[in-house]
């Protein structure tokens, strides 16, 4: 029972070992901020008059593993807070996304990788909801370790629940690669 026990121990660091020395896992994070202001708010299914300001900014550290050169799957969890000030009011929403994803990596051209991230966010406390659909992105790897990553934009769903930019609009599909679906970070692999 010693050999069986000390032989999966020795088998399972060599696995580490093995994945440590070719990069298999990643940690990093991304950040995102927008601010918006805008000369009317919706209520009640009525557009009123306001000059209104939202600003939202998230983060969200993140691990995952690279199965091969061209798939990985990955998961964050982050934190998001939103504010929006009014003529005559002022509400604030907090809370956590878990988001899973899959991504798929179709061009490597030096040190810079094309990918597609395909996967679903889960809201907690205010930011109830749930969105699914895929982000493209790139990279670019400063060094074998270090990696810049932006997200580009938005293809898919969202419940309108308060997960994602466009909960306020109610169920909804789309896409949309402006400025307000892109976000930025750091991945760290070992």
């Amino acid at each position: 029972m010693k050999k069986i026990i000390l032989s999966a121990i020795f088998t399972m660091a060599m696995v580490f070992t093995t994945n440590a020395q070719d990069h298999k896992w990643f940690i990093g994070g991304e950040f995102g901020f927008w601010s918006a202001k805008a000369g009317f708010n919706y209520y009640d299914n009525v557009y009123v008059p306001a000059d209104a300001r939202t600003t939202t900014w998230g983060i969200a550290p993140e691990i995952g593993y690279n199965i091969s050169d061209k798939f990985a799957v990955a998961a964050s969890v982050g934190y998001l807070y939103q504010k929006t000030k009014t003529d005559w009011s002022e509400q604030k929403e907090s809370g956590f996304v878990i988001n899973p994803y899959f991504r798929y990596t179709f061009l490597k051209k030096g040190i810079v990788s094309a990918f597609i991230d395909a996967g679903a966010t889960f809201g907690i406390s205010d930011f109830k909801g749930f969105e699914a659909g895929v982000k493209p992105g790139i990279a670019i790897a400063l060094t074998d370790r270090f990696s810049l990553v932006a997200h580009l934009g938005f293809v898919g769903y969202n419940d309108g629940k308060g997960v994602g930019n466009y909960a306020t609009a109610g169920k909804s599909f789309g896409i949309d690669f402006s400025g307000y679906q892109s976000s930025f970070g750091v991945y760290y692999s070992f």
